[in-house]
Formats: C-alpha cells, sequence, structure tokens
C-alpha cells in the first residue's frame, strides 16, 4: 500500500516577506476566485515552505469495512454534530471530527490531493497547530438527504519553521449516501492564492 508525503523545504523569513512584498507589487485583482488548498500548495514557491513531512501514511485495513444500516442519528442531530465539530473541535485545522457520521471509505479532497479517511485526519494534525489556529462558522450547517454544506472563516497557523498564519474563508460540500453517511469531503477557498499569502503572519 502506497504512503504519501507532502515536503515543504525549509523557507526563510527574509524569502517569504519577498514573496510578499512581490505579491503586493504585482496588484493582482482579488475579488472572490474559487481555488482549491491544493491550487495553492502547488505554486512552487508555497511547495517549498517547510522541512517536516506533514501529510504521511496509509490507511488501515480497516478502511475497508463497510457500515450496514442507515445512520443512527435525524438529519436535525447531524447538524448539530457538525456544528460542534467546525466551533469546539476545530477539526478544520485538527482532523479531529466525529468519525461516526462518515463512511470509513469516505474521501477527503483539500489542498494536496483526495485521501481516505484514517490520511486525511493526521495530515491535517501534522499540517496545522490545532490549539492556535482559529476557525468560525459563517452562517449556518445546510442539511439535506443528499449533502450539508456550510461556510467557514479561519486562521490557519502552519506547522512549519516561524510558524505563519494565514486568513481565508470559504466553503465544505460533504455529500451523502443514501443511508445517509457522508462519502465525501470537498473544501474551496473564496480568495484567489495571492491574496491568502498577503494575509500571512508571523
Amino acid at each position: 500500500m502506497a504512503i504519501r508525503a507532502v515536503r515543504f523545504p525549509f523557507l526563510s523569513v527574509y524569502t517569504l516577506w519577498c514573496l510578499l512584498a512581490r505579491a503586493k507589487a504585482l496588484s493582482l485583482p482579488t475579488g472572490i476566485k474559487t481555488v482549491s488548498r491544493k491550487e495553492f500548495f502547488q505554486l512552487p514557491f508555497v511547495a517549498s515552505i517547510a522541512g517536516a513531512t506533514v501529510f504521511l501514511g496509509a490507511s488501515p485495513a480497516a478502511d475497508a469495512v463497510e457500515i450496514e444500516g442507515k445512520l443512527g442519528f435525524t438529519d436535525a442531530q447531524v447538524k448539530e454534530i457538525v456544528k460542534s465539530d467546525v466551533l469546539d473541535r476545530k477539526f478544520l485545522a485538527t482532523g479531529d471530527l466525529t468519525r461516526s457520521i462518515y463512511r470509513p471509505t469516505a474521501t477527503f479532497t483539500d489542498e494536496i490531493d483526495t485521501y481516505k479517511l484514517d490520511q486525511w485526519m493526521k495530515g491535517t494534525q501534522r499540517l496545522f497547530v490545532g490549539d492556535k489556529c482559529t476557525v468560525r462558522l459563517v452562517g449556518d450547517v445546510d442539511v439535506t438527504p443528499e449533502k450539508i454544506e456550510f461556510r467557514f472563516d479561519e486562521d490557519l497557523m502552519f506547522r512549519i519553521p516561524f510558524t505563519p498564519v494565514v486568513s481565508l474563508t470559504g466553503s465544505i460540500v460533504l455529500s451523502r449516501d443514501e443511508a445517509g453517511y457522508i462519502t465525501s469531503y470537498k473544501e474551496n477557498w473564496d480568495q484567489d492564492v495571492w491574496s491568502v499569502i498577503k494575509t500571512a503572519k508571523f
């Protein structure tokens, strides 16, 4: 089973500030533009930020075990669970989510690739300093039999040298199957890449 590792080689504060200054000087448009974290981290200079492995590890064999029957929660209960995951557990920054509402085979699409459940949880824990991140829910959590949607506003501290913090907003779509379980996670940013870079603070 393949092991995926994403590395962020060291980038000095001076170099990063040069990049931020360049972004400002270019005066690129900063209007709403949907962009995934994958696009952001595929930029050559962003992909060279830190020296530690962030996403690492193969999904355990337990991921192949399916759950039979309907989800044992009403839509109203699922809504409260997701809200708690966002606000209390800060799962977008910590990876700490309520596993019982997800299929073990659920996929998570974020800044790097598409992962299985355990890969995403472990990778998120390694990428961010969870207790130093702030995650806010914008509006309500909308739940239908087909999907769960909500918007977020967050300040993320990266677990890399100098622990930069970036601010961004965006949306999450959690797709559900006929039994009510979440089968996929999809995250999109509102801001264009340069706007997010310019929010970096140390």
